[in-house]
């Protein structure tokens, strides 16, 4: 009996992961560089939206971010939108750390609530939202940067990289 339960477990798990990533994106405020508002509204959106939840801290964001930047690249400013939305970190320069890197997504700053609102607790979090304002991926904690490079390809009808 053990072995169908485990079964059933994973099952399980992967429906709750298949459900959350078809939820209705929530909308939020927050500043940008500069103090500079921004309205994401998933209800008028003219393009598909990354989100990635990330800290000038975390070895795992700055894994994951370059290959962010090809996605984002591949597809093109004009038909794809990543907003780099700083969190858990008070001590970070997150402007300073994007021009380092040479990441060209739009930086919110003090996105804490934001998080919240998509229940991000650590970094990094992503979620991918299509032009309906639906969430249609999300990254799973440990997922490898390639695994979700070519997961956000697939889902845009990007070609794969190389």
């Amino acid at each position: 009996m053990r072995p169908q339960l485990s079964l059933f477990a994973i099952l399980f798990a992967l429906v709750c992961v298949a459900a959350i990533a078809q939820q209705p994106a929530p909308a939020w405020d927050g500043k940008g560089v500069d103090g500079v508002a921004i309205r994401f509204d998933p209800q008028h959106l003219q393009r598909p939206a990354v989100l990635l939840f990330w800290a000038t801290w975390c070895p795992y964001c700055k894994a994951l971010m370059p290959y962010l930047q090809k996605v984002y690249d591949a597809a093109g400013k004009d038909k794809l939108d990543v907003y780099a939305i700083d969190f858990k970190d008070e001590d970070g320069d997150p402007v300073a750390e994007l021009k380092q890197r040479g990441q060209t997504f739009t930086l919110v700053r003090d996105g804490d609530a934001i998080a919240a609102l998509y229940g991000v607790k650590g970094t990094p979090g992503l979620f991918l939202i299509d032009r309906t304002g639906t969430v249609v991926y999300k990254r799973t904690g440990g997922d490898a940067p390639e695994k979700v490079e070519a997961a956000l390809r697939d889902k845009l009808g990007l070609p794969q990289a190389n």
